[in-house]
């Protein structure tokens, strides 16, 4: 009986137990219940969907940087990088022999990814979308592409050194890339890609959580067509004449706008505008600045004379020569020649402040302000810093390093009447809304010398290319005023070299109310190195084909001082040597000045539709007419029509494409 009693109660306990240890275990089940769908919860479900989602950044497209007719300089494009998982592949050999298939690459990558060694593939390059969707077409899993977003060119290299260029991960490195780098850049966004339940995933099954928000684009005062001009007449007359490198500025006096910008050196690691960013000795071309300073002082007048005597002038025991001597000369004739002599003996007119204010107050030795990146402010060193032999130096164009972007200014404000204006670059800078972002309008510096001032250099130097060292610049039927520039060069070592010149012209166009400056400058030419001889034929060659493009309708050529070719130091009816066209404007406008027009000066305008505005235009010219270009892009009407007979010399309007900028909001916000 006590051990039966004792076995029940053992039976009893161990119940006890059991339910004790049941109730336990549902305990510890529902805790943990509740730990994980309560306390914890929110983090089980994150990942949870985390396996199932894979968050992808969405790059933001760069904006795009246009001319000023609104065509396409540099553009976003969307391209991918392609990364492979062998892991994920259902059958890595079958996944491999497809990329080489689409991708064409070489057997090295496929065998890694057919041998699955690594977890983590990289293919080499980026593919575009087609390319990528024909990935996923046939490779349901295991691809996992990445978009990047890169700059591509549609003008190749046009205008490379000015819109400079980015790094890998496109951020602006040089030129107006890294000037406006902030305002290009948009704000990237970020989807989730949604995986299936196999594990593979798609773009398709891309959710977009915030959406990337373009970069601005950039509107500049360039024009394509001319921009390229100006780079192949600079290309050829840097190789033609042998030199280091050079520039070729165009500019616009009345509003400051930089038509065309090209600078050129044989040797450089990144292509930057020169023009801008390297100061040089400028020579003559700075002499018309010395006498515009004793004009506007009323310290000489340019009927005064000096007696230059055999060509040498002693000062401070330094000897100062002409190339020949000219005995003597008036202060205009002192300009037209180039005597450096006589330049030196009027300057001593001048007090050494003034001399200084008036090269300063045109700009040199201080930046222009140009929305460049690095630009130099040149050097001018103040009178308490100058030499006994510095004032006349100063009046030769030595002693004072100027950039040719300072120069064509300086000119500029000769050109529009005595008002100094600062260059335009970048004209303005709209969001993907078309909202102005930033801007700027033509805006005057200061005003250098008065009007009558500046209208008499204009005088002297259209004679300097008629009469005096710009001849080789004369385009017979349109007036030209210039200057030329052969300065020696500095080097550290050897100090001025007698074998080594900067050669250089500065024109304006026409020269009694100048459109255009043109500024060719050429680096230690050989051969025949002085400015009128090799700078100033580069400046008749633009002039010439900017005649014959959609970039300036000249004025009618009727009436204009005609200057012979002969007397232009080229033979009669040719364009000068490295010329990379060939233009037959001069003999058909001359024979339309002449009264007594025959049957043989009236010809059928020709069809030119479908043509480039500029080789439209230069097929009219070529037939005689006188071209206004309207709009961009590619001819489509001419007016008087197609086929419609017209004398020549008369005016033929040619209509292209419209291919100007988006029209802006009337009332835009958020400009800043």
């Amino acid at each position: 009986m006590r051990s039966a009693a004792r076995q029940a109660r053992r039976l009893h306990l161990r119940h006890h137990l059991l339910k004790l240890a049941l109730l336990l275990a549902v305990g510890l089940i529902l805790g943990r219940a509740l730990q994980l769908q309560v306390l914890e919860g929110v983090e089980w479900r994150t990942r949870a969907i985390a396996q199932h989602e894979t968050r992808v950044p969405l790059p933001a497209p760069r904006g795009k940087i246009y001319d000023r007719e609104g065509r396409e300089l540099v553009v976003s494009r969307t391209t991918y990088e392609i990364f492979v998982a062998p892991a994920e592949l259902a059958d890595r050999s079958a996944a491999a022999e497809v990329i080489r298939s689409v991708l064409r690459l070489g057997p090295e990558t496929t065998r890694r990814i057919a041998e699955g060694k690594r977890s983590w593939i990289r293919l080499p390059g980026t593919y575009s979308a087609l390319q990528k969707e024909k990935l996923e077409e046939r490779i349901p899993r295991g691809l996992h592409p990445q978009p990047v977003v890169d700059r591509f060119y549609p003008r190749g290299p046009l205008a490379a050194e000015i819109v400079g260029r980015v790094d890998f991960n496109g951020h602006g490195q040089s030129g107006l890339e890294l000037g406006f780098d902030s305002v290009l850049t948009g704000q990237p966004g970020f989807g989730v890609r949604q995986r299936d339940a196999t594990g593979a995933s798609a773009d398709w099954l891309t959710v977009t959580v915030v959406a990337p928000s373009p970069g601005s684009d950039v509107y500049l005062t360039l024009d394509a067509e001319l921009q390229a001009l100006a780079e192949s007449v600079l290309e050829d007359a840097v190789r033609e004449t042998e030199a280091s490198g050079g520039d070729l500025l165009i500019v616009e006096p009345k509003t400051g706008e930089l038509l065309a910008a090209a600078s050129r050196r044989s040797h450089w690691r990144l292509p930057h505008l020169t023009a801008a960013t390297e100061p040089y000795e400028a020579g003559s071309t700075l002499k018309p600045f010395t006498v515009a300073a004793l004009l506007a002082e009323g310290l000489a007048d340019l009927m005064d004379t000096v007696n230059t005597g055999g060509g040498s002038y002693r000062t401070a025991g330094r000897t100062i020569r002409d190339e020949q001597p000219h005995g003597r000369l008036s202060l205009a004739q002192t300009l037209a020649v180039s005597s450096n002599v006589g330049m030196a003996i009027f300057a001593e007119r001048l007090p050494k402040g003034v001399q200084f204010s008036y090269l300063r107050s045109f700009g040199f030795g201080t930046p222009t302000g140009l929305t460049y990146p690095s630009e130099s402010p040149g050097l001018l060193r103040r009178p308490s810093e100058w030499s006994a032999q510095s004032q006349a130096s100063l009046a030769i164009g030595y002693e004072v390093a100027v950039t040719p972007l300072q120069l064509v200014m300086a000119y500029g404000a000769l050109a529009n009447g005595g008002l100094l204006m600062r260059p335009l670059l970048v004209r303005e800078a709209q969001s993907a809304e078309g909202m102005i972002r930033w801007r700027r309008d033509p805006e005057v510096v200061r005003r250098v010398v008065p009007e009558d001032v500046a209208g008499k250099l204009r005088g002297v130097l259209a004679r300097a290319v008629t009469q005096g060292t710009g001849r080789s610049a004369g385009v017979r039927g349109l007036s030209v005023a210039g200057k030329t520039g052969t300065a020696q060069r500095f080097d550290q070592r050897q100090g001025y070299s007698g074998h080594s010149y900067t050669s250089s012209f500065v024109g304006l166009i026409p020269s009694d109310d100048p459109q255009l400056v043109i500024l060719v400058k050429l680096d230690e030419p050989s051969g025949a190195y002085y400015g009128g001889a090799t700078a100033a034929p580069v400046m008749r060659t633009a002039v010439r084909a900017a005649l014959a493009g959609s970039y300036w309708s000249a004025p009618p050529l009727m009436g204009e001082p005609e200057i012979p070719d002969e007397q232009a130091g080229v033979p009669a009816g040719r364009a000068p040597a490295g010329s990379p066209y060939i233009f037959a404007l001069d003999t058909p406008l001359l024979r339309a000045q002449d009264e007594r027009l025959t049957s043989q000066d009236v010809a059928a305008v020709p069809d030119v539709r479908g043509l480039s505005l500029r080789a439209a235009a230069q097929r009219l010219h070529e037939a005689g007419w006188r071209v206004v270009v309207r709009g961009g892009g590619r001819a489509v009407s001419t007016q008087p029509a197609v086929g419609t007979e017209l004398r020549r010399g008369e005016r033929v309007v040619l209509q292209g494409g419209d291919l100007s900028p988006p029209r802006r909001p009337e009332n835009p916000t958020g400009a800043g």
